[in-house]
């Protein structure tokens, strides 16, 4: 008789809005299930977590980076294989990221300063650096933007229509297995993982657009885990009485921005920009707050980040009398309505953007609300610059270099199309330097920059909220931050 089988060791993900595709080096969709199958299907050089100021290790095993922060070496790991048994080579890294900078695809946002990629050997490579930035490392190993992908299913095809979009090869923790359209994805755990053996055998991505529901079934034990940015403030009491799950909560790594669409005559004009930054009243915003987590915020930098926060950059401070005469002024009021666009998938900038319209609206000025799915705002946000004032968000820690695609003139996530040059002269200046107290007192600068221009401006510290089941471990604040919250491979059962 064949011996019984244990029943599959599922863990369960609720996420709020479906998969497009897969390949977030081609393009991003913020918060789908692409973007979280993306993190565990694939793999990069290194991962970082906000939790820690390092860098570790993914398919790089060993690195360095010259004196002249303008050349960086990096030795892969000899076992990393794909999927589909071929190995991960030099090849591959340096093929997916010069084309993606070729191209302007999705990953070129954080490449942008590599001028080539050199392959020593199968399992070596060189990045050379067009201008000396030394926190580089930071942005390769934020997030989504620097997956690898095998050039043998790549190379000479048309990244828009590749098959493997939709059917990924990676060479990460989990291997693709089921989509379901607006339904589950599945990954199983690849048991021919190069690095350690993932703890569950299935990752189940359960979407779910209801978002009340969403933390229901993370609360009754239906699922096990919901990715950030579902669960905000005001769903906390959903979750408060669970038996079966617990909410773990840290300062977010960033901070919620009112933008201005710079591409627009009106916000050239600095009266303008600042006539908007003295109409929001912060006060106003409280009821979004939870003390000691989260706060109306009128810095350019989380405090977090104490190495280079500047306390004295602050936004213009609520002077209603002020913002009225200078939107007078610039033709602000009495024009057709200013059209304020936030992403969907934030669910706290639907509260941020309603204050701030109402804000506008008592110094006389209209405007129109959008909240935007993903794929809208990167058609209509990124590609096409409708709207005029936005509310976004993004990590800016553990190192202020992350912004400069979002603030930087040319940024490849800078969707208002911000450009100033004092600006720039800081971002440059900051990573020249090697040393991070000179580099510090480079961002400081550039924070008065921002406040001085009103270039956009801070609205609220957000709160992050991981309602996670206790029958398992492995959270990256369990393991030293080695993983970010969007990595699973190292989640096992709590108990063997």
């Amino acid at each position: 008789m064949a011996a019984d089988r244990r029943p599959s060791l599922d863990f369960v993900v609720e996420v709020p809005a479906p998969a497009v595709e897969f390949n977030e080096v081609y393009r991003n969709f913020v918060g789908s299930a692409g973007y979280f199958v993306a993190n565990n299907v694939y793999s990069r050089l290194v991962v970082y977590d906000t939790g820690s100021p390092a860098a570790f290790p993914d398919l790089a095993e060993h690195w360095e980076m010259a004196q002249d922060a303008r050349t960086l070496r990096f030795q892969l790991n000899r076992n990393a294989r794909w999927h589909d048994g071929h190995p991960v080579t030099a090849h591959d890294v340096a093929h997916t990221h010069l084309t993606a900078l070729a191209n302007g695809y999705h990953a070129a946002s954080f490449l942008q300063d590599v001028q080539d990629i050199e392959v020593i050997d199968d399992h070596t490579l060189r990045y050379a650096l067009r201008r000396p930035n030394a926190g580089f490392l930071a942005q390769l190993g934020n997030l989504v933007f620097a997956h690898v992908l095998p050039r043998h299913l790549y190379e000479g095809t048309d990244w828009a229509d590749n098959p493997h979009n939709q059917h990924p090869v990676g060479s990460g923790p989990f291997r693709f297995a089921e989509h379901v359209p607006g339904e589950r994805i599945v990954l199983e755990a690849w048991k021919d993982y190069w690095g350690p053996p993932a703890g569950v055998d299935r990752v189940v991505l359960d979407i779910e657009t209801d978002l009340d529901e969403a933390v229901r079934k993370v609360a009754d034990g239906r699922a096990h885990y919901m990715v950030q940015d579902v669960l905000t403030f005001p769903r906390l009491h959903l979750a408060e009485h669970s038996t079966t799950a617990s909410l773990w909560r840290k300062r977010g790594p960033g901070v919620a921005v009112l933008g201005f669409n710079h591409t627009r005559e009106r916000w050239r004009d600095r009266r303008a920009r600042a006539g908007v930054a003295h109409a929001v009243d912060r006060r106003d915003l409280e009821p979004l707050a939870d003390p000691g987590w989260s706060e109306p915020y009128a810095h350019y930098l989380p405090r977090s980040v104490e190495w280079a926060y500047a306390d004295d950059a602050t936004a213009p401070a609520f002077d209603p009398e002020l913002a009225g005469r200078l939107l007078g002024e610039c033709g602000v009021t009495g024009t057709a309505p200013l059209r304020l666009v936030y992403m969907k998938t934030f669910t706290g900038h639907a509260g941020i953007a309603a204050v701030v319209a109402e804000n506008l609206r008592a110094a006389g000025v209209d405007v129109e609300v959008a909240g935007l799915d993903s794929p809208a705002w990167s058609r209509e946000v990124a590609g096409e610059a409708d709207f005029d004032l936005s509310i976004s968000g993004g990590n800016m820690i553990p190192d202020p270099e992350i912004t400069s695609s979002r603030f930087e003139t040319g940024g490849g996530r800078n969707h208002t199309r911000l450009s100033d040059p004092e600006a720039d002269a800081c971002y440059a200046a900051a990573r020249a330097s090697v040393d991070r107290v000179r580099r510090g007192e480079h961002y400081r600068e550039l924070q008065r920059v921002w406040a001085r221009n009103v270039d956009w401006v801070p609205l609220f510290w957000y709160a992050a909220y991981y309602l996670r089941s206790d029958d398992f471990f492995g959270w990256p604040d369990q393991i030293g931050f080695r993983v970010p919250f969007w990595h699973w491979g190292r989640i096992r059962p709590a108990t063997p």
